[in-house]
């Protein structure tokens, strides 16, 4: 054999190890990944990921698609991404409810989130504002402190369903000030709005996105916004803190997830696309008119910020009267 032939054949075995030591993400994905949307198509989380979806196909080249699974406040499709194998071919997008909240709103939950899922990215945040419709009998929120604590059980507060981030913000406000309130359920946003708007209620807590367009009409009032800090999607409105109640301080939040126990290196790769997919500035601006502020960041963040959300709600939940289902 000559040198040649030897060095040649040296080279390829080198090239073959190589090859068999080069991580798994060098070739992830090779071919069709799901994302499962915890609920019926249409609605934000569902906007949200489809645009992620759609940018993750372009950058990866293989289809990333959109399975919506609706069902138990978000938790049908979590428990089926929970139960999927941990191969980076099924995902979840999904946030406060299946992510942190239903623990505390549910007395059997078919998985644990805070040990089910390998978190990925936070994807973006979203604040909620009370707002008061034409029957509130206030004009800002000190105000409708104030009338609330003095009659008590005659402010009534719209909510978009029994253990809805709606719900949530009102029984905060509640608890906060120190007042009964009437909680009128309905099912889903829409038709609270439709009843805030005609004067059946007086005031209802939602999301920016939705409740934005009346806002800006002028038919409803924004009283305060939900997060610590004041949004740039409301830039005017001030925070309950500001108005004297300071306890409240939450977001809906989105997260990209996988099952507990997908590869490292995968999670890794995941990570890297999306926030680069968030740092470009028609995906930040297109979050911002689904009312989101895209967040990104390391999966230790995204881990960090899923341990505190998990350990939080459970609690407060219960703290503000909703009963297990």
């Amino acid at each position: 054999m000559t040198l040649f032939a030897l060095l040649r054949g040296a080279a390829a075995a080198l090239s073959l190890a190589v090859l068999a030591a080069a991580p798994a993400w060098s070739q992830y994905p090779e071919r069709s990944v799901r994302l499962v949307v915890p609920y019926p198509a249409g609605g934000g989380t569902d906007n949200i990921a489809r645009l992620l979806a759609d940018k993750l196909s372009q950058r990866l080249g293989q289809p990333f698609v959109v399975d919506n699974r609706g069902g138990a406040n978000g938790n049908i499709g979590a428990d089926a991404v929970a139960k999927a194998r941990p191969d980076g071919y099924t995902l979840l997008l999904a946030g406060l409810g299946p992510l942190a909240v239903n623990p505390g709103l549910y007395a059997r939950m078919p998985y644990d989130p805070a040990r089910a899922f390998a978190p990925i990215v936070q994807v973006s945040s979203a604040p909620l504002v009370l707002v008061a419709g034409p029957g509130a009998p206030a004009g800002d929120l000190r105000q409708l402190i104030a009338f609330a604590r003095q009659h008590p059980g005659q402010l009534t507060l719209a909510n978009a369903g029994e253990g809805s981030p709606h719900h949530i913000c009102a029984g905060l406000f509640a608890r906060e000030a120190g007042a009964s309130v009437t909680h009128v359920p309905y099912k889903g946003a829409a038709p609270a709005i439709t009843d805030l708007l005609g004067g059946s209620v007086q005031a209802l807590c939602d999301n920016v996105g939705t409740i934005r367009p009346f806002i800006e009409s002028r038919k409803v009032r924004p009283l305060a916004v939900s997060t610590r800090a004041r949004t740039s999607l409301l830039p005017e409105v001030p925070t309950f803190a500001e108005a004297g109640l300071p306890g409240i301080d939450f977001s809906l939040w989105f997260m990209l997830v996988a099952p507990a126990g997908t590869p490292a290196d995968v999670v890794a790769r995941l990570n890297r696309e999306a926030n680069a997919i968030l740092a470009q500035p028609e995906v930040a601006a297109k979050f911002r008119e689904f009312a989101n502020e895209p967040v990104g960041g390391t999966v230790q963040a995204a881990a960090a910020h899923l341990k505190t959300e998990t350990q939080r709600w459970p609690g407060l939940v219960k703290s503000i009267g909703l009963a297990q289902q």
